[in-house]
């Protein structure tokens, strides 16, 4: 999963120059599209996109310990939104917002990744480093201000690398057994980017389904559903509803694939619209 910048837009349109920021960064759930309907957890799984697999999923035959190393061959991740029209179910077709991983590199157990994100239209690519270890930590994150730009205020900077540091952690787990029929989370780590909307649970919630192959990898395929509610600003109130299916490396823990809907809605005081919002996202990390 992407952190949003909660603006209807796709992926992060930052400027060091002039960091566009709001106070509503939410997840890549927030797709404009008003005069919906309510939809339940079963609702939300039958429309979430596919993930494509190589292999059928078999049952879990014993438990399975996920993310023993912290990284494996990969190179990007991307992300497609895609927001449903009033009374249609099919999305209308987003570009990816991605993230190249430059370099990776092991040293004592630890993986030190240079990555960057991919230019998209006012998005101005950024360079940052991270860390991840054997136990699927993540450690914090380092922006490279580029030559001749002008960086932004400390507290802007620093709000921009708890972004990034979300992205990398949202899309992975650390160290767990999954076993089957048994409850998981995979975690969501929005307070230090939205400290008003509360995650339930501290991500989504998960049940495995079993055990498959993507893109050559062993992974696990689970479905999973999540909530969050907050305040986005004064008198504006927010929820959002997913479910969907996830595709998680067993190796590193890292979500190789996902595909849920969502299903939001935004109500404000003072006699302004309710407005649900329904849409979609698939994640792809290869």
């Amino acid at each position: 999963m992407i952190i949003h910048d909660g603006r209807g837009g796709a992926g992060l349109a930052v400027r060091f120059t002039k960091p566009r920021l709001g106070a509503a960064l939410l997840l890549a759930l927030l797709l404009a599209a008003p005069n919906s309907r309510a939809e339940d957890s079963a609702a939300l799984i039958a429309r979430a996109p596919a993930v494509p697999l190589e292999a059928p999923v078999t049952p879990l035959l014993a438990p399975v310990e996920v993310a023993t190393t912290g990284w494996g061959p990969f190179r990007r991740m991307c992300v497609w939104r895609g927001m449903l029209r009033p009374g249609s179910d099919t999305p209308v077709p987003d570009e990816p917002y991605c993230v190249a991983i430059e370099t990776a590199r092991e040293e004592a157990g630890t993986w030190h990744l240079a990555l960057r994100t991919e230019a998209r239209g006012p998005a101005q690519a950024i360079a940052f480093a991270t860390t991840r270890d054997a136990r699927g930590r993540v450690g914090p994150v380092s922006i490279t201000i580029p030559q001749g730009v002008t960086a932004p205020p400390a507290p802007q900077l620093a709000m921009l690398e708890s972004v990034f540091r979300a992205v990398i952690e949202a899309n992975g787990m650390e160290r767990t057994t999954i076993a089957a029929d048994a409850p998981f989370v995979l975690p969501l780590p929005l307070g230090g980017v939205t400290p008003n909307i509360r995650v339930e649970g501290g991500g989504f919630a998960c049940r495995a389904e079993g055990e498959t192959r993507l893109r050559d990898r062993r992974a696990i395929v689970a479905t999973c559903t999540g909530r969050a509610s907050g305040q986005v600003t004064a008198g504006r109130e927010l929820s959002i509803d997913t479910a969907g299916r996830f595709a998680i490396d067993v190796a590193t823990g890292m979500v190789l694939a996902h595909g849920y809907a969502s299903f939001m809605v935004l109500e404000a005081a003072g006699g302004d619209p309710r407005r649900e919002i329904r849409g979609t996202s698939r994640q792809s990390l290869e």
